[in-house]
């Protein structure tokens, strides 16, 4: 008798310290969750106005979580933008804005047995997915995702932290968005509303390793410019430039960057996009736009041409300087080959 009371409370007692031991495992990771939470905040707070804000969060999520992609959109005018994405594949964003939309723009854990994407089909296709959304005074600022490979992977702890963070996010998005209006009323040049020469390098200048990194950049200049001014006045000038400006904006990505250089030169900082049969339509799109816009104005009606040179940075040693230098080599070249041309290498 005395044996089976024995057992009887060895088993109780080995059950309530495996339930301890999961309490206390539970505990830790709240307590975990709870210093990271901290620790983020406090970092936000830190780099608040810091124009790389939101890629280096994404980077902290990644890492907290454990993750294989994580993603912050910011929305604006109904729509989503990525204020920073890890993904390695274009389509992939698009999936995920449309992942948003289904659940309603409301939290979400996905746990599947098979890619929530139909087009990843390989060892780097993702199983589980939890979304919150970031709101600020009940405002919709934008939306959090992030991504494991790992089955059954996400849980309603995770969300709940998710969600803490998210609030920090909103506020940082917010002051974040703020600031950069105040910054780029300074830095947007004051007649075509494109930014400025200062912008442009102090931006890049702020990216790192820049001299390693992909991209193109295009030098357009405005052919006989001298001579519009002089036959048909600076007003209308002023307006050619307005024209060039709006089409070359139009024409580029929300992560490329198009600053007026000085006079009628217009720089265009192509963002890892170096691919040159794609840059070159690109940019001979815009040439053709230019030279087929009818320009009005106070009763006066022309055109213009413009003059392009592109460098294509891949997988090169080089500064910006030297870049910009090169991309003006080819644009004088265009110049010299008889102007209204596209010269790129």
């Amino acid at each position: 008798m005395e044996s089976e009371q024995f057992e009887k409370y060895q088993v109780f007692t080995e059950k309530t310290i495996n339930n301890l031991s999961q309490q206390i495992i539970a505990l830790e990771n709240k307590l975990n969750m709870f210093t990271n939470l901290l620790e983020i905040s406090k970092y936000i707070n830190q780099y608040i106005k810091d124009p790389n804000l939101f890629p280096l969060i994404n980077d902290m999520l990644i890492g907290v979580f454990g993750a294989k992609y994580s993603s912050i959109y910011i929305k604006l005018n109904s729509e989503y933008y990525e204020a920073a994405a890890q993904t390695n594949s274009g389509y992939l964003i698009e999936d995920e804005k449309k992942l948003i939309q289904e659940h309603q723009e409301e939290e979400f854990i996905i746990n599947s047995n098979t890619p929530i994407y139909e087009k990843q089909v390989d060892e780097d296709s993702i199983y589980s997915c939890v979304g919150v959304p970031v709101k600020v005074d009940n405002r919709l600022l934008g939306f959090i995702l992030i991504q494991h490979k790992e089955k059954n992977y996400f849980t309603k702890d995770h969300a709940v932290f998710l969600s803490s963070i998210g609030n920090h996010i909103g506020v940082a998005i917010e002051n974040n968005y703020l600031y950069k209006r105040i910054k780029e009323s300074a830095y947007r040049d004051g007649l075509t509303d494109i930014f400025n020469k200062r912008y442009f390098f102090e931006t890049l200048n702020l990216i790192p390793n820049l001299a390693e990194l992909n991209y193109s950049i295009a030098m357009i200049d405005l052919d006989d410019f001298k001579k519009i001014n002089d036959t048909y006045g600076h007003p209308y000038g002023d307006c050619v430039l307005k024209v060039v400006a709006n089409i070359i904006k139009n024409a580029t990505r929300t992560n490329d960057i198009v600053a007026r250089y000085g006079g009628d030169e217009i720089i265009i900082f192509f963002s890892d996009f170096t691919d040159k049969d794609k840059v070159m339509n690109r940019v001979e799109w815009m040439r053709g736009e230019i030279e087929g816009a009818v320009i009005n104005n106070e009763g006066i009606s022309s055109s213009v041409t413009a003059s392009f040179g592109v460098y294509t940075k891949n997988n090169e040693t080089l500064l910006l300087d030297e870049v910009i230098k090169k991309a003006d080599d080819n644009m004088y070249l265009s110049k010299r080959r008889g102007k209204d041309k596209v010269t790129i290498n």
